[in-house]
């Protein structure tokens, strides 16, 4: 299974154009990591895919092209 393809969560912290590089299976697993990530008067939202991810997508390319 292209993992790209499958369900998840990423963080987008506030002023960052780029989601966060960690992908989470929950909502709930990646609202926990960013309430310990947080700085003071940062913000964040919490996105989530179930197709073509960018963030992994991106990954996914850089990963194949170097293997």
């Amino acid at each position: 299974m292209d993992p790209v393809r499958v369900p998840h969560f990423h963080i987008r912290w506030s002023g960052k154009a780029m989601l966060d590089w960690e992908g989470f299976r929950t909502r709930e697993e990646a609202e926990a990591r960013a309430k310990q990530l947080m700085r003071l008067g940062e913000t964040y939202t919490i996105e989530d895919f179930d197709g073509d991810c960018p963030r992994c997508l991106d990954a996914w390319n850089l990963k194949s092209a170097q293997g």
